[in-house]
């Protein structure tokens, strides 16, 4: 919750409107291209200067990733090995305030290496500006 609220303080912030269709369209696309690998195709997505919070030790240190560095990120999480997991991500979005959407996520539902989690963006200007990733424990 209190992520959820920090992303609609930093949405009011930025003047971000409520969530639209455009924002949907935007993230459609997102998923595509993390389905199918397209890492410049993720990229065409984000604002130059955006911010993604990913959780920490995974892939950096602090798990911050910004403006340019986003490419470290995605390079990684739309790799090939990744692949078969991305191709099985199904998703569900909801209006978390204005200009603020969460999209829940989930791949391979019901298998032994299922993953799930959220996602919270902060659409502004046609551009992700902000992107928070919370990874739910793996089931045992």
């Amino acid at each position: 919750m209190k992520l959820v609220l920090a992303a609609t303080v930093l949405a009011m912030a930025f003047g971000a409107t409520a969530a639209s269709a455009a924002d949907t369209a935007i993230l459609d696309r997102h998923v595509a291209n993390m389905k199918s690998g397209n890492v410049d195709g993720i990229l065409a997505d984000y604002a130059s200067d955006a911010v993604i919070v990913h959780p920490a030790g995974l892939i950096s240190p602090t798990g911050v990733f910004i403006g340019k560095d986003a490419r470290k990120l995605f390079s990684v999480l739309a790799a090939p090995k990744n692949l078969p997991a991305n191709k099985t991500m199904q998703v569900k979005y909801e209006d978390a305030g204005p200009g603020v959407t969460k999209m829940d996520w989930v791949q391979n539902k019901g298998g032994k290496d299922e993953l799930s989690g959220y996602d919270i963006f902060v659409v502004r200007g046609g551009k992700i500006a902000f992107q928070s990733v919370t990874i739910f424990p793996a089931k045992k």
